[in-house]
């Protein structure tokens, strides 16, 4: 065996089989493609889903109005009401009612003796003029078994109550003193308040749950927490999209758009999947995406119970 090496070794020679330059050569090679920059579909991506929100966000559907079911006392005073929502609003410029789960913090009403009480208050409300004593009370958005809705701003003055229908501006006074008690007695017996210590209770509870998986999922999958970020590439693309989601929010709080539950979700959902997306595509060699990914599902599980339980 040693005899056969040996003659092998003569025929082939005694040099290496990768020459200085060709080692050199492939190690520079290998440089150059640890070197080239990222793809920048993926940051791309991230920034165009946050802008598509924002554009979605102002030709949303509840800026669209379907003006051919809108219609006034005259045309709807004989038909029978389907259902209704109603919320507090003091404020005689705006008006936050809207169809049944579009809008945050309102009641709905389906059962016989709630649409039959509107119905019979709307029968008895007459033209009149505006008196300065009326103050906002409430919004009602009405749907009636025709398809048609009307848009009410209740006004009251001691025991008496009135409307004004937001589509014609038209100020209704309410004749019957019996109706309007029990009308103004059923809105305020139902107001459904939420107390400051339910809602600093149920904030720190989920402050506590997200920290709690955050912190499981660190340790079961060894993610480490720093540094906080990979590259100045995964910095740049975190603070673009953080710079994006904050002109969002500022939109959100001057049009008032905190009320639409659609308008809240898409956020949460943009929000939540562009930080997914970064982190996978920055750090899925540490697993990082998983730690976002077990903070949306923990988001949805608390938007879920908080529907539940406060509206």
């Amino acid at each position: 065996m040693t005899s056969f090496k040996d003659k092998l070794d003569k025929e082939l020679g005694e040099a290496p089989r990768f020459t200085q330059q060709l080692q050199e050569r492939i190690l520079h090679n290998v440089v150059q493609q640890d070197k080239q920059p990222r793809r920048w579909q993926y940051p791309a991506i991230i920034i165009g889903a946050v802008v598509t929100l924002l554009f979605l966000i102002v030709i949303g559907p509840w800026k669209q109005v379907d003006t051919s079911k809108r219609a006034t006392f005259v045309e709807l005073a004989q038909h029978e009401v389907k259902q209704f929502t109603s919320t507090y609003n003091w404020e005689e410029d705006t008006f936050k009612a809207g169809r049944a789960g579009w809008i945050l913090g309102q009641q709905v009403y389906k059962k016989d003796s709630e649409t039959k009480l509107i119905a019979n208050t709307i029968q008895k409300a007459v033209v009149s003029k505006k008196d300065n004593d009326y103050y906002a009370f409430r919004d009602i958005w009405v749907e009636f078994d025709n398809g048609q809705v009307v848009q009410l701003k209740i006004f009251r003055n001691d025991e008496q109550l009135a409307f004004s229908d937001r589509h014609t501006n038209i100020f209704y006074k309410v004749e019957d003193d019996d109706i309007a008690s029990a009308f103004i007695a059923f809105m305020v017996k139902d107001k459904k308040d939420i107390g400051f210590g339910e809602m600093f209770a149920f904030f720190i509870i989920a402050f506590l749950l997200v920290w709690l998986i955050e912190k499981a999922i660190r340790k079961k999958f060894s993610i480490p927490k720093e540094p906080k970020y990979i590259n100045t590439g995964h910095q740049r693309t975190t603070y673009i999209a953080k710079f994006i989601q904050g002109g969002t929010l500022i939109l959100y709080n001057i049009y008032g758009w905190f009320l639409y539950t659609a308008a809240i979700c898409a956020f949460l959902v943009v929000f939540m999947m562009s930080a997914i997306v970064i982190d996978y595509y920055y750090g899925r060699k540490e697993k990082r995406h998983y730690v976002t990914i077990g903070s949306f599902i923990v988001l949805v599980l608390l938007i879920i119970v908080f529907i539940i339980y406060f509206i």
